[in-house]
């Protein structure tokens, strides 16, 4: 099992030699296994990636992600070789039906808001989170009175105080959360990828400018796990230790879920698509007394595959 996370800051050149990735720095050289390893954040424009310590990350679908001046996510890895024909797969994502794509939504919908609710009782409870959690069962199929954004407007105002603005990009809180989104959004954009569909196109996102569409949608129930964690974090600034903070939290585990936020990820994503393509049932992912206080909510179900 991938467990370790390595984040590079400074200049440094990166290769392989054995089975170990090595990063030397003007000060040390440091070796990590690459059996170990989940991924590698180059946190920094003054690395330097061999042509083969690159071809061997990918070979272990290690997921590499890069950084532009500013120190922010701008693209990442995906490994060629798939679970399965990626070529069927495409050919299946193309003809993915309506009816399923909205009832799928209506879900993921479902799960967040019902995340979102446990995330405020734990963090800051108040008199009216009840309300939120009611939202869930009103949400129709494909979300069509938009109740997502009705529980986003209660919810993050609860959680960052009444003056927050999610579009405010001078709130250093809106710095940390897009960076744990692009985190976690790398960590979606990989399991569907390995499995063999295509993240350009999606069940609910649907911009000509984004290639991480189905990864967009497949996020969502996860959010709240970032969003609590900035809350934790509030007051400091996106420095190196933070990043670090964010990024270890898709491979922390989990007590009250008996795993990680990864591996949540794998099952949630993998069902999806089998319930897509016709070969499944709806996904069932709970989060906890947030889902059993209701009946139109699921309660996760654990999985041996992907561990």
């Amino acid at each position: 099992m991938t467990w370790r996370n390595v984040v590079i800051t400074k200049h440094c050149k990166i290769s392989t030699k054995l089975k170990l990735l090595v990063v030397q720095t003007d000060d040390d050289v440091y070796q990590f296994p690459l059996d170990d390893l989940g991924t590698v954040m180059i946190s920094t424009t003054q690395a330097v990636v061999t042509a083969n310590a690159m071809a061997n990350l990918l070979k272990r679908d290690v997921k590499v992600i890069f950084c532009d001046e500013k120190h922010l996510p701008i693209g990442e890895t995906n490994p060629y070789e798939t679970e399965s024909s990626r070529r069927s797969c495409i050919i299946q994502q193309m003809c993915w039906l309506e009816e399923r794509r909205n009832i799928l939504w209506q879900r993921i919908v479902q799960e967040k808001i019902a995340h979102q609710m446990q995330v405020l009782e734990r963090c800051c409870p108040c008199p009216d989170v009840e309300k939120i959690g009611t939202l869930a069962a009103d949400v129709k199929s494909g979300d069509s009175d938009n109740r997502e954004a009705v529980a986003a407007h209660m919810y993050f105002p609860r959680l960052f105080t009444y003056e927050f603005v999610r579009s405010d990009d001078d709130n250093q809180i809106n710095g940390l959360l897009d960076y744990g989104y692009a985190i976690l959004m790398s960590e979606v954009a990989r399991k569907i990828a390995e499995i063999g569909y295509l993240t350009e196109f999606g069940i609910h996102h649907d911009s000509e400018r984004n290639p991480f569409n189905l990864a967009c949608d497949f996020m969502e129930p996860f959010r709240p796990f970032v969003d609590q964690k900035v809350f934790e974090l509030s007051g400091r600034s996106l420095e190196s230790e933070v990043k670090e903070e964010l990024i270890k939290l898709m491979r922390t585990d989990l007590p009250q879920y008996g795993t990680t936020i990864t591996q949540l990820i794998n099952v949630f994503v993998r069902d999806s698509l089998r319930y897509l393509a016709g070969e499944g049932c709806l996904p069932e992912l709970g989060f906890g007394g947030a889902i059993q206080s209701h009946e139109s909510y699921s309660v996760f179900r654990s999985s041996d595959e992907d561990a």
